[in-house]
């Protein structure tokens, strides 16, 4: 999960069985993680061998992962409330801007900001396809999706998107936008610098 940098774990997970974190999603190395599992749920090994983290996933612990993952989790932890007010911040922004630059372009979240994750921005944008315009980004070197990362390269609009009334012609503008701890001011000016120029370049040429 992602809500990690957002919210506080063992509120927000208080009522749940199980759930699990990866480092990479607050500061932390890629390839390391950790599962919480409520007490008297049972639990299959899924490899067998020298009986490693419980006998619940046998071979040699990450251990400097491991470390690097804890000291990720309490800075994060620590800086949670001010990581929340500059990342809201940077994210208004961006939002702002794109909305400013791009008419007709609508900003999908029914709620208000501040009761949305800080660092997620999603928009629909007129008279652009996403592939085509996250092709543009690359190129700007910005990085964006046009959906959740896990279903990031799926062909079809959302059915998140069409379940909420977004119509097809707009949906399949759908861009998606994360900011995080490594985010800062320049990275918002340079996506609002490439972003709005990339679709008037599409529109122009029909994509």
């Amino acid at each position: 999960m992602q809500a990690y940098c957002w919210t506080d774990i063992a509120k927000a997970c208080s009522a749940v069985d199980s759930f699990s974190l990866s480092a990479h999603k607050f500061g932390g190395p890629k390839g390391v993680g950790a599962l919480v599992v409520r007490d008297g749920i049972p639990l299959s090994a899924r490899q067998l061998g020298g009986g490693q983290e419980r006998e619940r996933r046998s071979g040699t612990q990450n251990v400097p992962g491991i470390v690097a993952m804890v000291t990720a989790a309490r800075l994060a932890a620590e800086d949670r409330v001010s990581e929340i007010a500059r990342i809201g911040n940077l994210r208004d922004q961006l939002l702002d801007g794109l909305l400013a630059a791009l008419p007709g372009t609508i900003e999908t979240a029914g709620a208000a900001r501040s009761n949305r994750a800080a660092g997620i921005v999603h928009l629909c944008i007129p008279g652009v396809e996403s592939e085509a315009l996250l092709f543009l980004l690359e190129r700007g070197e910005v990085s964006a999706s046009a959906a959740s990362s896990c279903a990031s390269g799926a062909m079809q609009s959302s059915h998140v998107l069409a379940a909420m009334g977004v119509e097809s012609d707009l949906a399949r503008g759908s861009l998606r936008l994360s900011l995080g701890w490594s985010s800062t001011q320049a990275d918002v000016d340079e996506a609002l610098a490439v972003i709005p120029p990339a679709v008037e370049q599409l529109r122009k040429f029909g994509f």
